[in-house]
């Protein structure tokens, strides 16, 4: 379903995002445009699985799989040179997440954008038929898309980039 030319609402843990492959330059841009989302807030990209993360992350010892099972998580590790370098994440530090919809993780094949569904700025989205009427067929709505629970708080995010100095940044 996330396939090059593609941008995907997918239900996460805590809201819709929209997802798009790393490596779709075209679609990347085409995101951005969509959302009025300025190029200088960067976004986060979503893995599949640990596997994954350890593909396209340099992931530090102290740092282990369990961590992103206790709640919402995004982790900001320096990328390894099989991410493809973007203007939408820096060069030096990318914040990451891994999929917890067994659903959603099992559609990724390249870690995908994680940026939230909806106008930068803009309220979370928690319910796809908002999405259709946001944007209509501009966007896919991922095959499994419930209704999410608003009351779930954003991802809490955590900066792995200083060795063993991890330190929350919300």
């Amino acid at each position: 379903m996330f396939a090059n030319g593609k941008i995907v609402a997918y239900p996460t843990d805590t809201s819709y995002g929209l997802g798009v492959r790393a490596d779709d330059e075209e679609m990347l841009d085409r995101l951005y445009e969509i959302k009025k989302r300025p190029v200088t807030k960067f976004t986060s990209l979503m893995v599949k699985d640990w596997q994954m993360l350890n593909e396209y992350a340099e992931v530090p010892e102290i740092l282990t799989e369990k961590f992103f099972t206790a709640s919402p998580r995004t982790v900001i590790l320096k990328p390894k040179e099989s991410l493809p370098k973007s203007p939408f994440w820096p060069d030096h530090a990318v914040g990451f997440r891994i999929a917890t919809r067994p659903a959603v993780a099992s559609a990724i094949n390249y870690p995908v954008t994680a940026t939230s569904a909806n106008l930068s700025g803009q309220s979370n989205i928690y319910d796809p038929s908002k999405i259709v009427g946001e944007w209509g067929s501009e966007i896919l709505i991922f095959s499994e898309s419930p209704v999410l629970d608003d009351s779930i708080s954003p991802s809490e995010i955590w900066d792995y980039t200083v060795p063993n100095k991890p330190k929350r940044i919300r």
